[in-house]
């Protein structure tokens, strides 16, 4: 069993969804799930489905990850900041999707879009917006913490892709073993399968629990790192 505690520092705007609406907004925790996979998919511990049909692409397949040697606790925020924002829009009539992205304004400015097509295509006129999400997500330079237990040894330095279309670029080296770290209760219950009564002994040995938009979105918060190892792992990777 080999045991590494990563620092992470994010190198392109992250977005994905925590909560939606008109406002999709990025949480500050790294849920374990998306780390999980990044992990296993550039380690090739897991194959990419390129193509899942009917019920599987609905409903995923979460126990996968059970088999793969791997558990990862969710990434703690170190310094976290949200400067982005990015509009999206859809132009019914033509069935062209437009992206523009815009600085973020104090007053919220969202600009003025624009078709995205080359002029001798259509009109300069300003495009018509039938639908538009605003998206928020984590900005450059921010930093994370979290800890891999694995089967297999480890690199010191590694490059993670994660989030929508795999666009957040997130680098991790190797840094001094956590003393505590936050789970994933999703994780750890619908994945893993751990009982009940094992997840109220972690509400002990933890600092607080999180509640999220979506139950994915639960996290045992500084959780002591003994006790993980000695109870919780073992329970995982058998």
């Amino acid at each position: 069993m080999e045991i590494t505690t990563y620092n992470a520092t994010l190198y392109s705007p992250l977005f994905y969804s925590s909560s939606e609406g008109v406002l999709i907004s990025a949480d500050r925790i790294l849920g374990s799930t998306a780390l999980t996979y990044s992990f296993a998919y550039t380690l090739g511990l897991l194959k990419k489905h390129y193509r899942l049909n009917d019920d599987d692409a609905v409903n995923h397949n979460y126990k996968e990850l059970v088999d793969i040697g791997l558990f990862i606790s969710d990434g703690k925020p170190i310094d976290v900041s949200f400067k982005e924002e990015t509009f999206k829009s859809t132009e019914y009539l033509s069935e062209r999707s437009l992206t523009v992205t815009v600085p973020s304004q104090p007053e919220g400015d969202m600009g003025r879009f624009s078709r995205t097509e080359p002029k001798l295509m259509s009109s300069d006129a300003p495009v018509s917006i039938n639908k538009m999400r605003r998206y928020i997500g984590l900005a450059p330079r921010s930093t994370f913490e979290f800890t891999v237990w694995s089967k297999a040894s480890l690199p010191e330095d590694i490059f993670l892709t994660l989030g929508i279309r795999r666009s957040g670029e997130l680098r991790l080296k190797k840094a001094k073993l956590a003393d505590k770290v936050h789970l994933n209760m999703f994780m750890l219950k619908e994945v893993y399968g751990i009982s009940e009564k094992m997840l109220h002994d972690i509400i002990k040995v933890s600092g607080k629990f999180a509640r999220g938009s979506d139950f994915r979105k639960q996290h045992f918060l500084d959780v002591d790192f003994k006790f993980v190892n000695e109870k919780i792992i073992p329970m995982i990777l058998r």
